[in-house]
């Protein structure tokens, strides 16, 4: 089932796929990856979303709006809007008590700003009860956020033009980002380590967009998932955000690439679902169903 959702400079779009069986009450709104610049919100591949499903959750799958056209900042309020319009309206017309944000890469990064900017702005909302960051990040001040990446220089070299070819007019909101046209943007900004740049971070705004320790410290349950041969997003961003959440399960893979679960028919990625699945459960437990 599609969802359109109004925010104030239009509207962005959901997919909800419901729970196969009895209902846990719970929905597992998705954000997708892509560097904040490319992707879309169908990616996630079929198995995950049908062990999601077996389990008894709705799955939500958000769009959000993509940078350099809409900042960093300015896409986090609109996201922001988006999910205060989803808990409001729409998990109860779902029978939907409770909610888990889940992100993958950029979209990780957003459920963990999105989950700490409604603690702050939103508290009398219904608030998340856990969090899926898989292999994402949270600290924008990092160096690698705008210095040259060594894998991206082994890839063909994406010239100027063809990254602002690759753009549309600034301001508009883009939702979709399909890869065969937009990789070549984050590829382009990882190669000249534009890529906070593109976001619109600097250094007045770079600790605003990212979390402190004390946000890290409120957050709900975060489970937590990276490769150690992730050559995109330094491990140590994983790492440092289990030390600093009180509640969390790290499940760490090893020597695999960045989004390891991009591969379905690996095992490495349904064995961190259901890992993810089981610390969903123990977060909710507290809660009668």
């Amino acid at each position: 089932m599609n969802l359109t959702v109004p925010i104030e400079e239009g509207e962005i779009h959901a997919t909800i796929r419901a729970p196969k069986g009895a209902s846990t009450g719970c929905a597992i709104v998705y954000y997708h990856g892509g560097g904040m610049l490319y992707g879309d919100r169908d990616d996630l591949p079929e198995p995950y979303m049908e062990m999601i499903e077996d389990a008894g959750h709705t799955l939500i799958a958000m769009d959000y709006p993509l940078c350099p056209e809409t900042a960093l900042e300015r896409s986090l309020a609109l996201s922001l809007q988006a999910l205060c319009h989803v808990v409001e309206r729409v998990l109860p017309d779902l029978c939907c008590t409770r909610y888990a944000l889940f992100g993958r890469s950029a979209g990780a990064y957003l459920a963990l700003k999105l989950a700490d900017r409604m603690r702050v702005e939103h508290p009398q909302l219904l608030q998340p009860s856990a969090i899926w960051d898989f292999y994402g990040y949270w600290d924008l001040a990092d160096p690698f956020t705008n210095t040259p990446n060594a894998h991206y220089l082994t890839l063909p070299a994406v010239d100027e033009a063809t990254a602002v070819n690759a753009c549309g007019p600034s301001g508009s909101l883009v939702l979709h980002g399909p890869k065969a046209t937009r990789y070549a943007l984050y590829v382009h900004a990882r190669q000249q380590g534009l890529w906070a740049k593109m976001l619109g971070i600097t250094d007045a705004n770079a600790s605003d967009l990212s979390l402190s320790p004390a946000n890290l410290a409120r957050l709900p349950p975060v489970f937590i998932t990276a490769s150690t041969g992730d050559n995109d997003v330094p491990l140590k961003q994983s790492k440092t955000l289990m030390r600093s959440t009180p509640r969390h399960r790290m499940h760490q893979v090893y020597y695999l690439e960045h989004d390891f679960d991009r591969d379905a028919s690996n095992p490495a990625g349904s064995e961190t679902y259901r890992d993810a699945l089981a610390y969903l459960d123990e977060a909710l437990e507290p809660t009668e169903r």
